[in-house]
């Protein structure tokens, strides 16, 4: 009767054990992919920025309306990059569309995340100023 008993108590604690385990296990995955996660919403943010402050060096104020320029992607530290698409809305609107990805050392994608923002042309007057202005309040993240 004991060694019954015995063994019923082993595989109940195995029973524990492995759940334990495999909660931990879980739980790691998913702090790490939201380190990703993050990282690839950085890399949006940081692509975003470039974009505004290399305006003129990628000729975007050249854009028609209606027209979209794809700016080439840029690799960034720690396995990220980002890729721009640049839309001329109107006469004075721009949209800019940036995705940022965290990769793996193959090249495969761990997390995507994009970012938009509208822009409006500058007054040129303004002696030192930007080319572009980001509108207020107006900028949003997209998680697919």
């Amino acid at each position: 009767m004991a060694l019954p008993l015995a063994l019923l108590a082993l595989v109940v604690i195995a029973a524990l054990v492995a759940g334990g385990f495999a909660g931990a296990h879980l739980e790691q995955r998913i702090g790490r992919n939201t380190l990703y996660a993050v990282q690839a919403a950085g890399a949006a943010e940081a692509g975003a920025a470039a974009v505004v402050g290399e305006w003129e060096g990628h000729g975007l104020g050249l854009l028609a309306p209606g027209d979209s320029a794809v700016l080439p992607a840029a690799p960034l530290p720690g396995h990220t990059t980002y890729s721009a698409t640049v839309v001329r809305l109107n006469g004075e609107l721009f949209l800019v569309r940036v995705a940022g990805i965290r990769g793996d050392a193959d090249g495969g994608a761990l997390a995507r995340r994009e970012v938009g923002l509208l822009v409006r042309l500058a007054d040129s007057a303004i002696v030192g100023a930007p080319p572009v202005w980001p509108l207020r309040n107006r900028a949003w993240s997209v998680s697919p």
